[in-house]
């Protein structure tokens, strides 16, 4: 009988030993890295599916050719196809309405209308949402920390383009959460998005300016 109970306690001790090396082991274990290819096909994914989307924007523009450094505060709306309407607190607004880019500003009451085939040469940071969906048909990617696997670096494929590279940091449904855009003369624009609402419905009168009466209407 006493051997019994000592054969018993033998085991119990054998299995809390093994227990504890096992769970160790797995404390250990790495998780599954992501590729980059993973993280960009969550992107892609992520910006194929939605419909519309709404969200608090902050824009941060560091203008070293200039030395100086702005910040702005708005409110983003896009819908598909090809639309997006930003106003930002200071009373100007950015409206893609899927054929031309409208420029406002009350404070100088002009609006500049430019027709555009392309949205990187909008100079509009957040149009770049409206392709996140095509990202490897512009773009060379990277992953520039390995240790922040879900942080992208997008390298523009076309010799011409306004922007020497682009930076991405995305959440782990593929949804992005800010953007920083670097120009080839040093200055940097960096847009971080909060409050952000997929799939409401955005009413397609956003897309839609009626300037004010008196205000001036340059095209180009």
């Amino acid at each position: 009988m006493i051997n019994f109970i000592l054969d018993c306690g033998r085991f119990r001790f054998v299995a809390v030993v093994l227990f504890l090396l096992f769970t160790a082991s797995v404390a250990t274990k790495p998780a599954h890295a992501q590729t980059v290819q993973d993280v960009v096909t969550s992107v892609e994914n992520h910006y194929r599916d939605i419909t519309d989307l709404t969200s608090k924007v902050i824009q941060k523009n560091d203008l070293k050719s200039i030395g100086k450094a702005q910040k702005y505060e708005g409110t983003l709306f896009i819908k598909k196809p090809g639309r997006l309407r930003l106003e930002f607190s200071n009373g100007q607004l950015i409206l893609i309405d899927g054929k031309a880019a409208l420029f406002y500003s009350s404070k100088s009451e002009q609006v500049i209308k430019k027709t555009f085939t392309d949205f990187e040469h909008m100079n509009i940071p957040v149009a770049f949402l409206l392709g996140a969906a095509h990202i490897r048909d512009d773009f060379d990617v990277l992953q520039a920390d390995p240790k922040a696997p879900r942080d992208l670096e997008l390298l523009p494929r076309k010799p011409g383009a306004a922007m020497k590279k682009m930076r991405l940091r995305v959440d782990d449904t593929g949804r992005i959460m800010e953007l920083m855009i670097f120009d080839k003369s040093g200055n940097t624009t960096t847009i971080t998005f909060t409050d952000i609402r997929e799939g409401t419905g955005v009413d397609d009168q956003r897309f839609v300016f009626k300037a004010p009466k008196g205000t001036e209407i340059i095209e180009q």
